[in-house]
């Protein structure tokens, strides 16, 4: 379980902050799941983009995003250190993204693009299929949505 999960912007991150974030998802997203694309986006640096970064001894262990998207509020970039899979991390750093999206976004939907293995995952929370499976770098992905409105 992580010490703490923080909230911020990215512009108001440190330097440091920011790389450790970046690390994290690329050696997740780029290396271990050997998908090739453009990992840091714009979307990371607008002013209604919060990340939320798990923290367990100093260290990062997970991170996600969480923005507004049209009349939907998104949860993205979800990734948990190897070493801290199976551990809860998931789960709290899951809930604690919701809770973001609802204060940030209340009333819109949450959506999200789950790899294939982890709709099951995310049907947990409630969310629901939607739409056909889509190929996304190589990787089968499924668009799920919570309805809150």
């Amino acid at each position: 379980m992580p010490d703490y999960i923080s909230t911020s912007r990215l512009i108001d991150l440190s330097a440091r902050e920011v790389h450790e974030l970046y690390k994290l998802r690329v050696d997740i997203f780029v290396a271990e799941q050997t998908t090739p694309y453009a990992e840091i986006d714009d979307i990371d640096a607008e002013s209604t983009t919060w990340h939320l970064l798990a923290r367990k001894d100093g260290s990062l262990i997970g991170t996600a995003r969480v923005f507004p998207r049209g009349d939907d509020c998104v949860i993205g970039r979800f990734a948990v250190a190897p070493d801290h899979r199976g551990s809860g991390v998931a789960r709290q750093l899951f809930e604690e993204a919701l809770k973001v999206a609802a204060e940030r976004a209340p009333g819109r939907d949450v959506v999200l693009e789950a790899q294939a293995p982890l709709v099951d995952y995310y049907a947990g929370f409630g969310f629901e299929a939607e739409g056909e499976p889509y190929d996304d770098t190589g990787v089968p992905h499924q668009l799920m949505r919570l309805k809150r409105s």
